[in-house]
């Protein structure tokens, strides 16, 4: 698999330890299934490429930095949270519909989905 090909990765984070049961009925073409809820490519070109990731509620996603130049992330519903992890420090913020947040390289950042979430992210291949 190329790195500009990568999919977000994901774990299921539930109170008690019991697995989640995913039914992706409400997520028709063009949306990819997901353990997280689903995914597509909104735009791909060239320079850039967007994604809608849409993240049911509980579920933790790893935003992937690997090939990736120039990300931005931006919550387009729900309420999430972003944590970002540089070596012993974590901090945590909470998205806010429509405020893009810059996606560094170096940091680990994962998505806390506290509703339902939609997130697109928009980056550039690195080359």
């Amino acid at each position: 698999m190329k790195a500009e090909d990568q999919i977000d990765e994901a774990e299921t984070v539930l109170p008690g330890g019991e697995p989640s049961v995913v039914d992706f009925d409400d997520y028709g073409p063009p949306f990819e299934g997901r353990s997280f809820g689903g995914e597509f490519v909104w735009a791909d070109a060239p320079g850039f490429t967007a994604k809608i990731l849409r993240v049911r509620p509980g579920e933790i996603v790893i935003v992937s930095t690997r090939g990736r130049t120039d990300m931005v992330a931006m919550l387009t519903g729900g309420r999430g949270a972003l944590e970002i992890r540089d070596g012993d420090n974590i901090d945590r913020v909470e998205l806010m519909p429509a405020s893009p947040v810059k996606i560094e390289p170096g940091p680990d950042y994962r998505l806390i989905a506290l509703t339902d979430v939609e997130l697109m992210t928009i980056y550039s291949r690195a080359t």
